[in-house]
């Protein structure tokens, strides 16, 4: 898989230090898929953040610019396999997209779900990773993307150490109170990753509508705390389907 330029630009992400991690179902389920999330939302969700596209020359520092962690996921039939890979947090952009492309999307054909709860859980273990990394810096903007092509298992979470028992609908609403902006993005629309994405709905005040980011009309794009790019299918589609009408009246008159 090659990474992708975007079109097209995206602004620069936000002023604030960032903490980004990234929660990938690494099966054939979404393997063929990936490409074209890669292109259209996670290499410009990078973008976002580092202010422009990955160079092997990018390095914020140890502690003081903007980190990235990678958490891969599975399903029930890799045993004896671990449930989870995870990546150690880097500050280079381009080391974490190459880190992407390296994920093989292998086993889970046979299985309807996914082992998503195990996922999240070493996301907050990363997260809690970073906030002691950051005691001199204070608050940071901190981001989850999960991106999945499968609901989750009604199972808990056996492999975090701090998060052992959680569902994924109850890791969401631990996401949610620990300030943490979660987004998904999935090839197809899924009730189930919606409701995930809700439950982490910040509580009280006034929430802003949610901008429909994506690609194709068979993505589900479900974005907080990141600014991509607009919707180019839209209009494409609209622009059909007035060449459509305007082709079926000409019929019928």
């Amino acid at each position: 898989m090659v990474a992708g330029s975007m079109e097209p630009a995206v602004m620069s992400g936000p002023s604030q230090v960032a903490d980004v991690v990234f929660v990938i179902e690494g099966t054939a389920n979404l393997g063929p898929y990936f490409e074209s999330l890669m292109k259209n939302y996670i290499l410009p969700a990078i973008e976002y953040f580092n202010g422009g596209p990955p160079a092997e020359t990018d390095f914020g520092g140890d502690y003081g610019g903007t980190q990235y962690g990678l958490v891969v996921f599975n399903t029930v039939d890799c045993a004896p396999e671990s449930y989870v890979q995870c990546h150690a947090p880097t500050s280079s952009a381009f080391e974490f997209v190459s880190w992407i492309n390296s994920i093989q999307f292998m086993g889970g054909g046979a299985e309807s779900c996914s082992l998503i709860a195990e996922g999240l859980s070493v996301a907050l273990q990363l997260f809690d990773d970073f906030k002691k990394m950051r005691e001199q810096i204070g608050q940071t903007h901190k981001v989850c993307v999960l991106l999945c092509n499968s609901p989750p298992y009604l199972l808990p979470a056996v492999e975090s150490v701090s998060y052992t028992g959680h569902a994924a609908d109850s890791l969401v609403k631990i996401i949610r109170d620990k300030g943490i902006h979660f987004s998904v993005v999935a090839p197809r629309k899924l009730p189930a990753l919606r409701a995930l994405f809700d439950r982490a709905s910040p509580v009280g005040g006034a929430v802003e509508p949610l901008q429909d980011y994506s690609q194709e009309v068979f993505h589900m794009v479900l974005v907080r705390g990141i600014s991509l790019p607009g919707q180019e299918h839209s209009s494409i589609f609209t622009c059909r389907c007035s060449l459509l009408c305007t082709l079926f009246y000409c019929l019928i008159f």
